[in-house]
Order: C-alpha cells, then sequence, then structure tokens
C-alpha cells in the first residue's frame, strides 16, 4: 500500500511538473493482487494517459478482461508496517515449577498494532486461544518438557506482516514415582557371628 501511494505521488509530482504535457502509463495487477505501474505496455495492462496534474484513463486495447478496482479503505486506516515484534516474557530459557504453574507471556510491537492488522500467539506450533489482539496471555496445565512459543501480525487478508523469534522455557513437575532406594547406605548391616 505504501509503494502504490508512493508511486502516485510521484506520478502526479512528475505530471505537474510537465505543465500541460501528456504521459501514457499503463497499470495491471500482479499475481498477488498489487496494483503495478509501468511506462511501457504490459500484456493485459490498461492505458492510463495523466494531463498535467490529472490522471484520466483512456481506453486502450487490453488483452485481458478489466481489472476491478480494489475496495477502498476506512478512513484513517493506514498499513502499518512493523519494525519489531517481540516476546518479552518469559526470558529464554526460564523454568517454572510445579503442576499449578501458570506461564505469563507478554508480547510487544513497534509500532502498535495497527487497524485491521491481528496479533496472534502460538505455543508449541498450535494458535493460544484467548482476547483478540491481546499482548499478554496467561497459560496453565503446560505440560511438563520445553516449550516454544511465538507471535505473529497477520494483516486483514490473513498475510503474515512480522513473526516474532520463537522464545523457549521449561515447565517441571513433581514426580509422581516415589524414588528408589539406592545406594552403599541402605544394605542390611553384615550379621556379626
Amino acid at each position: 500500500m505504501n509503494t502504490r501511494v508512493l508511486l502516485l505521488g510521484c506520478l502526479l509530482a512528475l505530471s505537474a511538473q510537465a505543465q500541460e504535457s501528456k504521459r501514457d502509463l499503463w497499470t495491471w495487477k500482479d499475481a498477488n493482487g498489487v496494483t503495478q505501474f509501468s511506462d511501457r505496455p504490459v500484456p493485459g495492462a490498461r492505458k492510463i494517459t495523466i494531463y498535467s496534474s490529472s490522471a484520466v484513463p483512456v481506453a486502450g486495447p487490453s488483452t485481458s478482461a478489466p481489472v476491478p478496482a480494489a475496495p477502498a479503505k476506512p478512513a484513517g486506516a493506514a498499513d502499518v508496517s512493523y519494525q519489531s515484534l517481540e516476546i518479552w516474557a518469559p526470558e529464554s530459557g526460564e523454568t517454572f515449577f510445579g503442576a499449578d504453574a501458570t506461564v505469563n507471556v507478554r508480547m510487544r510491537s513497534e509500532p502498535s498494532l495497527g487497524p485491521g492488522d491481528r496479533l496472534l500467539l502460538y505455543v508449541d506450533g498450535k494458535l493460544v486461544e484467548g482476547a483478540p489482539n491481546a499482548y499478554e496471555y496467561s497459560l496453565a496445565n503446560l505440560e511438563r518438557g520445553a516449550h516454544s512459543a511465538s507471535a505473529v501480525i497477520l494483516d486483514a487478508k490473513g498475510n503474515e506482516k512480522i513473526r516474532s523469534a520463537p522464545r523457549v522455557f521449561h515447565v517441571k513437575q513433581p514426580t509422581t514415582v516415589a524414588p528408589r532406594a539406592v545406594g552403599p547406605a541402605l544394605k542390611p548391616p553384615p550379621k556379626s557371628n
């Protein structure tokens, strides 16, 4: 989205500089649904003629069906580009003890979650159910062993925008097996004659 806005801004700036000049451009959507622009004809592209500071679409030869316009985003909805996403709690390698241990997972992103984006938490590759877009989760009833948590931010279409590095933590529970009595101190004393 940022690329399209930047490109459109550049095109408008160039057309304003041209002063009464006319320029032909071609536009099309690629396989990922992203609008592309070119100064050279491309198969399936629609020709646009730019006059001064306004663009007037001109019907040109097209080898494919017309591409429907992309749905407009609500006012104020900007495409957010994330610089970081991390799980900052628990600490890497932290160990939790007890059968009733609760692990508090805390995440942060830079910038904060944008409109239409979703924040998801996965533990051991499985989605954790909870409040949508929550930055904190409390995990209980985890099995003993090592666990890996990772966070993902998806856009409105379900495309991954950023993924955190995995955070590994351990849960240790008391054993249910009685300890075995072993060792030289536990042997019966020798019989004396």
